[in-house]
């Protein structure tokens, strides 16, 4: 469970990071987040949670998850690998 709380700190977190540059991803995101936040309340309150609990819970830990790092291609990794192809087309073998 300490993972799961290190790894809500973080998510949290992300719509912060991205709200200077990307609000709408941000926007998008934080819906996110309170879900993970009112499903791990549920979890601590709820002595036997049940296997719906459950489900819900880690579907949307791995929603989150995805969309992390959906976003996280999309606006960083995308244009940086773009912007190395521009400047250095791959080399043709003579």
């Amino acid at each position: 469970m300490d993972v799961f709380m290190v790894y809500l700190f973080v998510a949290t977190a992300t719509p912060l990071f991205l709200w200077a540059e990307h609000k709408k991803w941000a926007i998008i995101h934080s819906p996110f987040v309170l879900a993970l936040w009112i499903s791990f309340i549920y979890y601590i309150a709820v002595p036997e949670m049940g296997m719906l609990g459950h489900i819900v819970l880690w579907s949307l830990f791995i929603a989150n998850f995805l969309y992390a790092h959906v976003a996280a291609i999309y606006l960083y990794a995308a244009p940086f690998l773009r912007s190395q192809r521009i400047k250095d087309p791959m080399p043709t073998i003579e």
